[in-house]
Order: structure tokens, then sequence, then C-alpha cells
């Protein structure tokens, strides 16, 4: 089978290479720069005695040294010490880190190995030094230090000892770079073998369900779970999978009463309007009163069509969660205040008392879904009330409680669970779509709505909404 640099295979294998290889080449490469780092501490020993031999006082020395990173000392010509500035300890933010790594007798110590030497003025660079700075270089400590001295003598005969030491980890990991290959050649095979397995596991499973789920889309699409027996994260994919095909089943199935629905609310408004349109087609004159009959069986059909088809475009929208509609911040005591004095001048409740109340929260919502939603509420309590709705409007907890209330006969407990199911209704002309609206809308705004009913004594709508995030 061909590498596909695209593949989980292919990326699994390069990812464990380079996990093998790349320390080795880390090694190789860092190991070949020690003779370069060399001559730059060489380099800065001979610089900073110059610049100490130019300014003999403490502080410069202390600058110089601390410039440099070295260990400056001077002795009088009788071998007597008089400053020592130390800054040659090694600078390096990773050695909480790397210590550990030189050993069980941890990280070499300048300052250890400089007290078990002779005295400063016995050691042969002091015993050789002139006017002019003489270096030389040294691996001590297991070989994981190197450490480099130089000394000049002044016109007066004085001595500048300076000193430096570099750590070299690295350094004698490139010592056995050529035993470090055979190791990693062995670790590269088997983490090969590994990454292959490895990759056969991820990707098997994997692409099993890429085949399964492209099965369902040949032909008439399918949304029968697919089958993957594993109790891993790949065994909660396939779990995410079918939860996501149980859904699109349940959408199907929601559009498919949906349309069934629409179907059956428009049959009488078509059969009336074909039957108008054969009785405008027979030879019998359309005058008077046979007029007149027509007019108003295709007027009412028309408007009965136009009512159903605007009531299921909301309705589908709501239910589709209202994606193309941007939120605004909505006052709800001024907005329900303005749709109950709206109401109050309806003929049809011109004898019903209306009571707003309540404190002035804020949400997020469709301004226009959001005032269709308590509208339909406040007509559906209207209808039913013998002389009062009232609507109040309060905060609990976290969200933004509408309750509307009537006094009117109830609702029977049989009928509860279902005032929110399409086409549902008790009340005559009604087209039953009005609360399963109220319903689409409050779940696409993040909320839910509920009915409570004691037979006899009323019925009250709670519409609950998060409120607005600085509101709450």
């Amino acid at each position: 089978m061909q590498a596909d640099p695209r593949s989980l295979r292919y990326r699994v294998l390069v990812v464990v290479v380079a996990a093998v290889v790349l320390p080795l080449v880390w090694v190789w490469v860092a190991g070949s720069f020690a003779p370069r780092q060399e001559r730059r501490t060489q380099a800065a020993l001979e610089q900073a005695l110059h610049d100490a031999v130019a300014h003999p006082d403490p502080d410069a020395m202390d600058a110089i040294a601390r410039r440099y990173r070295v260990r400056l000392r001077t002795f009088d010509p009788s071998g007597r010490p008089g400053i020592d500035v130390d800054h040659a300890e090694p600078l390096s933010l990773l050695a909480p880190v790397a210590d550990p790594l030189y050993g069980p007798e941890g990280a070499p110590d300048l300052r250890e190995l400089d007290t078990a030497l002779p005295p400063v003025p016995e050691r042969p660079e002091s015993r050789a030094a002139g006017r002019e700075p003489q270096t030389s270089c040294e691996t001590t400590a297991r070989g994981l230090l190197k450490v480099c001295v130089a000394a000049i003598r002044t016109p007066d005969g004085a001595l500048l000892h300076a000193m430096r030491g570099d750590r070299r980890y690295v350094t004698s990991l490139y010592e056995q770079r050529f035993q470090l290959s055979a190791v990693t050649l062995v670790v590269l095979t088997i983490g090969a073998l590994l990454a292959l397995w490895m990759g056969a596991r991820m990707v098997g499973p994997i692409e099993s369900l890429r085949d399964q789920v492209v099965d369902r889309t040949r032909g008439p699409v399918s949304t029968r779970p697919v089958v993957l027996e594993r109790k891993d994260e790949l065994g909660e994919l396939a779990s995410a999978f079918n939860e996501l095909l149980r859904a699109i089943d349940e959408r199907d199935r929601s559009n498919a009463a949906f349309a069934a629905d629409l179907a059956h609310e428009l049959k009488n408004p078509v059969a009336a309007v074909r039957a108008a349109a054969e009785a405008l087609g027979s030879e019998r004159p359309v005058e008077g009163e046979r007029r007149d009959r027509l007019r108003r069986v295709l007027a009412d059909s028309a408007a009965r069509m136009e009512v159903v088809v605007h009531q299921f475009l909301e309705l589908a929208r709501a239910e589709a969660g209202l994606q193309d509609r941007e939120r605004e911040r909505v006052a709800l005591l001024a907005t329900c205040t303005s749709l109950v004095d709206g109401l109050r001048t309806d003929e049809r409740f011109t004898d019903r008392r209306w009571v707003c109340e309540g404190e002035e929260l804020a949400v997020d919502a469709v301004p226009e879904r959001l005032e269709t939603a308590v509208r339909n509420l406040l007509a559906n309590a209207a209808h039913f009330a013998r002389s009062e709705v009232t609507l109040t409007v309060r905060r609990v907890e976290d969200r933004a409680l509408i309750e509307v209330r009537d006094d009117g006969p109830g609702i029977a407990e049989q009928e509860l669970p279902h005032v929110f199911d399409r086409y549902y209704t008790t009340r005559e002309g009604g087209t039953g779509l009005g609360l399963a609206l109220v319903k689409a809308i409050a779940t696409a705004h993040g909320g839910s709505v509920e009915a409570r009913s004691v037979p006899g004594d009323g019925a009250t709508f709670r519409l609950v909404l998060p409120l607005a995030e600085s509101a709450g």
C-alpha cells in the first residue's frame, strides 16, 4: 500500500521515527560545535585578562568577570591573594531539569574542582605566565566539565588568573555517538514496528466507521446505527455517530409529520377552491347569491391557506433554531406591556381586564419572534378567560420568567401533555399551531415553556428564557 502523507498511519510512523532519531541528531550537531565553544571560551579568558590589567580596581574587575562569566583573581609578586570575583557559574535556565542527567554524583562543580587543585600561584599556567595570556583547557569531572584557565603577569610582577568551566553533557554523549547510533537503530526498528501496529489499531476502526457511514449515503439514505465494538475513544466516536444518526432520523420523522400536517390543513381549502373553480366553469350563470357565495368561498379558502402557510413558515424557522436571525437585547417588561396595550384595543377582547406587572429584565432574543410567542400566549389566555388575563415578569435564579394566567375553565389533566403539540386544539376555529410555535421559539432561545392548570380555576403558562449575559 502506497504511503499517504495525510494518513494517520504515516503520521504516527513519522512521529515515532522523529522521536527516536532527533535526540541522536541533536547529539551529533551539538557535539560538533564543541571545538568552536572551546575557542570562544579561550578568547573570553584572554579578553577578560586584558581588561582586568587595564582596569585593576575591584568594581571594574567584578563587572569584567560578570561580562565574560569567569573567575578573576589577583596575587601580588609574593603570591599573596588579592581580589577574587567569581561569576563562572553556568548560566542555564534548564539546570533544575538538566542536573539529574549527570548521574547519581550530580552535575560537576567548578568551585569544588578548584578547591582540590594546588594553590593558584603554583599551577602550571601561573608559573608559565608572561606579559601575554596563555590559555589551556582540559576535560575533568568524569569528562563532563571543560575547564579553561589563563594567567598573565602585570609589569609590576603581579599575577592575574582567570578560570571558566563549561559543562559538556551533550559533548560527552557526542563521544559515544557511534554506540548511540547502534542503540538508536535497534530502538528505531522496534519503534517503527510499534508505530505500524498502533496505526493499524487506530486507523482500522476509523476506516470501518468511514465505510459504514459512506455506505449509508449510497442509494436510499439510511440512518441505521454504525457498529464498532470498542470501549475506548473510538467506541465513543461510534456512539456519537449513532447519536447523530438518531437525531437525523428524528428530524426526518418530524419533517415527514410536518409535511403531512401541512397537507392535511391545506386539503379542505384546496378542495373548496377546486369546487368553486368547477362551479365557475359550469354553464350555469354566476350571478346574484351564487356569485356572492363563491366569492366568499374563495376568499375564506385563500385566507385560510395564507394563515396556515404563514404559521407553518414561522414554526419551521423556529424549530430550525432561528439560526439566520440576529439576537438583540430586549427589555421584557416594556415589550410585554406594549403587547398587552395592543390587545386591550382588540375588539375580540374588549370585555377582558388586562394586568401587566413585574420587574424589568433583559434577554438576548429575536425581537419579533419573542413578541410572537408572548402574543400567542396572551391571545390563547384571552380566548379562555372569563374576565381577566394577568402577565407577570420576574426573575427566577439566572432566568427570566414570563407568566401568563387566565381565570377561565382551566385545562383537563389528560390534555395538559398535548397543549404544545401541533394541531392540538380545543378552541373552535383554532389552528393548533399557536402554542406549538411558542414552544419552538422558546427552545430556539435556549428556554422552555410549560402549562399548569387546575380544572375550573384557570390556566397558567410559564415561558422561561436565559437572562442577557450582562444582566446576570
